[in-house]
């Protein structure tokens, strides 16, 4: 991955694409079991903010992780406690959910092109990030931040390190503007929640 500085001149050439859903994620289910008739964490960052993640540090810029798939989501949703020696029995109980809508400025980097510009490949996309997070700041959080301050982007796209065929997308939600929409899919309307706000 580049420097910050090079980074920073590498993103300014690099044109936004447009990702359509649906997207899916899943979440604890103590995030939800005392929202009665509205969801105000699936979509707002929060969560992700307080624990950090592969394009955020912990405490910085409200970001939520979808998946293109919903077996993508379930993979990064479950994986952290299977990989943890905990046994499959003892996993938190996870919901599903479909989200709807379409993003129109992401930093596409399952495009090798992109990559390339960029000073990164799959490999270090994937690579296992949290041991660098505790020394100071992994290299995807370092693009992540990057993307963040230029306020080009509103998302990244990017593979997914639990499900090989995957693709996650990890959303800024404070930047999140029209044309783009993000709501959360529920007929039944128990769960309502949707950026931007």
């Amino acid at each position: 991955m580049l420097p910050s500085g090079e980074l920073r001149a590498a993103l300014v050439a690099i044109e936004p694409v447009a990702v359509p859903g649906p997207f899916f994620r899943t979440v604890a289910f103590k995030y939800l079991q005392a929202t009665g008739r509205i969801a105000p964490h699936v979509l707002s960052g929060l969560p992700g903010r307080e624990r950090g993640g592969r394009y955020n540090s912990s405490g910085s810029y409200l970001t939520t992780y979808l998946a293109e798939s919903p077996e993508t989501a379930l993979s990064e949703g479950i994986r952290p406690f299977l990989g943890s020696a905990v046994t499959p029995a003892l996993t938190r109980p996870l919901v599903m959910l479909t989200v709807r809508g379409q993003l129109h400025r992401v930093l596409d980097l399952l495009d090798p092109g992109v990559q390339g510009r960029v000073g990164t490949n799959a490999a270090e996309l994937v690579a296992p990030y949290l041991l660098d997070a505790l020394k100071g700041e992994a290299a995807t959080q370092r693009l992540g931040k990057c993307a963040y301050l230029s306020e080009r982007f509103e998302a990244i796209r990017g593979p997914s390190a639990q499900r090989p065929a995957g693709h996650t997308i990890a959303v800024f939600s404070e930047r999140v503007g029209a044309p783009s929409k993000l709501e959360v899919y529920d007929p039944d309307g128990i769960l309502r929640d949707g950026l931007p706000r």
